[in-house]
């Protein structure tokens, strides 16, 4: 992800809404080192805001489809521990 600084924003903020829709990537702006504000996309806007929340963990990892899963036997020898 790019970062700019605030003064690097406000020269030139055409010139980073041309970068963002060109590379289709977020570009943060930090204001005295700290992230202040992100330019994106509306589309990629659009994909936070209506994504799903996760509110049932459980449901979140069911799995839709059944998978064939045999694993391997062990076969091993147990014997006593050397002391």
């Amino acid at each position: 992800m790019t970062t700019v600084t605030a003064a690097e924003f406000n020269r030139a903020p055409s010139a980073i809404k041309r970068q963002v829709v060109a590379s289709g990537e977020p570009v943060v702006v930090m204001q005295r080192s700290t992230p202040s504000v992100v330019v994106m996309t509306y589309e990629n806007y659009l994909d936070l805001v209506e994504r799903p929340r996760i509110t049932d963990m459980a449901a979140w990892l069911r799995m839709e489809e059944d998978i064939d899963f045999e694993p391997a036997r062990l076969n091993f020898d147990l014997r006593a521990a050397d002391l």
